[in-house]
């Protein structure tokens, strides 16, 4: 009895000591999550108005732009930009993200991950994948970004891609999470969300494609950053509720344990007044 004591003591504090882990990282993912949360707010009015400007532009020249952006390549492969997570033990998220990737591309589709989880999935399955901007959804440069969009760009004016096309996890409260898969080129007015054009003519100086050339990958940089700020979010979010989820078990496996140790405790205390007990009573 005194054995199985130690036992259940022993498996208490090692549960004690989880539980003192995981409250630790559910206090930095809180802090990460809040830090991320006002970086997405503040980054909002700039990518809508980007948004707003290109669809403005596009609604009121229907059928008059000739501009690369805007047509859909015949030849090439569809180029996927895919923002998975570097770190585990953030629930759902990352298995979440590489159901759509599996659901979605297709054989000969080129790939640009971010995220070593992703990374890791495609090199399980034999996949080849850009990697040279694998930790951007860590260090979150914003020239990375810019860098990004240069080489995509070029390679969708020479022809060389058909699409471009992103999967990132929308952050839609701190307990919901969706993998999206969004259109970047061509660009189609249907994919902005919550845009209201108005109906008033605007001219634009030198033209509309000359602003467009222009104006498409600055379009480009603001919504694949906020893509992937959303998408950190989300992770944020998803490690959050998984160690605060991690947390409580561990305290409710202690109160198990806790209730075995002092049955036991008793049972050994009973045990030992019945041989007192009896030894009295044989005397």
């Amino acid at each position: 009895m005194a054995s199985n004591m130690q036992s259940i003591k022993r498996r208490i504090k090692s549960v004690e000591s989880t539980k003192k882990i995981t409250k630790a990282m559910q206090l930095v993912a809180t802090s990460k999550l809040r830090k991320t949360r006002n970086q997405l707010e503040e980054l909002k009015p700039y990518y809508s108005k980007v948004q707003e400007t290109v669809a403005e532009i596009l609604a009121s020249n229907q059928g008059m732009i000739d501009n690369p952006y805007l047509k859909a390549n015949p030849k090439g492969k569809n180029v996927y930009i895919v923002i998975t997570s570097s770190l585990g033990l953030c629930g759902g998220y990352n298995a979440n993200v590489l159901k759509t990737v599996d659901q979605t591309i297709q054989e000969g589709d080129l790939i640009y991950m971010i995220g070593s989880k992703g990374a890791g999935h495609l090199n399980h399955h034999q996949i080849e994948y850009n990697h040279d901007y694998l930790n951007l959804n860590s260090t979150l440069d914003f020239r990375e970004v810019v860098r990004l969009v240069s080489e995509l760009t070029k390679m969708y004016r020479n022809q060389e891609i058909s699409k471009i096309k992103i999967i990132y996890t929308e952050f839609v409260n701190n307990l919901t999470f969706t993998p999206r898969v969004i259109d970047l080129l061509p660009v189609d007015v249907k994919e902005f969300d919550n845009i209201e054009v108005t109906q008033k003519f605007t001219i634009f100086e030198p033209s509309p494609s000359e602003v467009l050339n222009h104006l498409i990958p600055m379009y480009l940089q603001s919504i694949i950053y906020g893509y992937l700020v959303e998408s950190v979010t989300s992770e944020n979010a998803s490690r959050r509720t998984s160690m605060e989820n991690a947390t409580d078990n561990a305290q409710d496996l202690i109160e198990d344990l806790l209730l075995k140790y002092n049955q036991a405790r008793q049972t050994a205390i009973t045990n030992e007044i019945s041989e007192i007990v009896a030894g009295a009573n044989a005397q």
